[in-house]
């Protein structure tokens, strides 16, 4: 049973009570007679325990007339056509739009409908990415996100689902797994795969405007990357820009802002950022006396990008042999039930 400290650090009603109406009625009668504050001396930690009670039973109950649910590693909602939609997943985060849950193999955006526009923009984006011929399609394609469904939920929320691979991986998920520091021999291959994707994006004219460790997703078996999220800010170079997350403005340039259309130079900026983040320090500061990490790696992540894609992708493959030599497949071994443990 709870104690009134665990009750006052609850954040989701899912901690609380069951996903079933009837049985959380009866559980908030009887939390209630518990940590009622007249049975504790009209204590104020019970006033504030009692009030956090009724507040994620109110949001329970809410939820449950609404078909929803958003429990302990399984979210269970209702569309607005009455349609039943079950997800388990592993880790849930927040993001500028709304939500999302990361699942073994799908992603469920939870996106409030006021952002309508964004998603429209994306699934566009998404729908109308081009190839060169049948050979590129088969490389990148399995790259970008395969939307499943969409759908509105009865409380104006719009559902988007998208397919992943199972060994995909957010570099969010990663990096965490590493105590906030990745080996600096796979963040070379890291940052390969994202060189590999700007350039496509570059070949489409597109501005991504989205390249994060939220959004980016990785292979460890294989070294491939996996561009499954941001879509919602795309728009082709030189186009007005539609927004971006605080990350990633606060790494724009002083033109960028003033300007405010889309460049490759953010993308190939928001891939240093990721270097540096990946390397342990986002603003690179740290990272310069790190005897870990070779210099010209150390240098590169630190300095600004002032080439299209192709020719950053070109001093790149210069870099990695400047500090490790020819390219070596170095395994990534991730622990899965680690990776995982106490996210949700």
């Amino acid at each position: 049973m709870f104690n009134v400290d665990e009750i006052l650090g609850m954040k989701y009603p899912y901690e609380l009570f069951t996903g079933d109406k009837d049985i959380a009625k009866k559980e908030h009668i009887n939390l209630l007679k518990m940590f009622h504050p007249d049975l504790h001396k009209d204590s104020e930690k019970y006033k504030e325990a009692a009030s956090k009670i009724n507040e994620l039973y109110t949001e329970a109950i809410k939820l449950l007339e609404n078909g929803n649910w958003i429990g302990d590693g399984l979210i269970k909602i209702t569309s607005s056509d009455g349609e039943k939609y079950s997800m388990k997943y592993n880790v849930q985060y927040s993001f500028e739009l709304g939500k999302y849950y990361i699942g073994n193999r799908s992603i469920l955006y939870l996106i409030d409908k006021v952002h309508l526009n964004f998603i429209d923009n994306a699934l566009d984006r998404i729908k109308n990415l081009k190839y060169e011929n049948n050979n590129m399609k088969f490389e990148f394609e399995k790259y970008f996100p395969k939307v499943s469904r969409k759908f509105e939920t009865i409380d104006g929320k719009i559902g988007i689902l998208i397919e992943k691979s199972e060994d995909a991986f957010s570099l969010k998920d990663i990096l965490s797994y590493y105590s906030n520091k990745v080996p600096p021999r796979h963040v070379t291959w890291i940052l390969s795969s994202l060189y590999n994707i700007a350039c496509f994006l570059y070949y489409n004219n597109l501005s991504h405007n989205g390249l994060t460790i939220d959004n980016y997703f990785i292979s460890p078996s294989y070294h491939n990357g996996f561009l499954l999220g941001g879509w919602w800010y795309t728009v082709p170079i030189d186009g007005k820009m539609l927004g971006v997350s605080n990350e990633i403005y606060n790494i724009m340039s002083p033109d960028m802002k003033s300007t405010k259309k889309g460049t490759f130079l953010l993308d190939l900026e928001s891939i240093r950022l990721i270097g540096r983040t990946l390397l342990g320090d986002k603003n690179g500061i740290d990272i310069i006396e790190d005897p870990d990490i070779p210099k010209p790696l150390i240098d590169w992540v630190r300095v600004v990008s002032v080439n299209n894609p192709i020719e950053e992708y070109k001093l790149w493959d210069k870099v990695i042999k400047e500090s490790y030599g020819e390219k070596k497949f170095i395994e990534m071994n991730i622990d899965i039930d680690k990776l995982y443990t106490n996210k949700i």
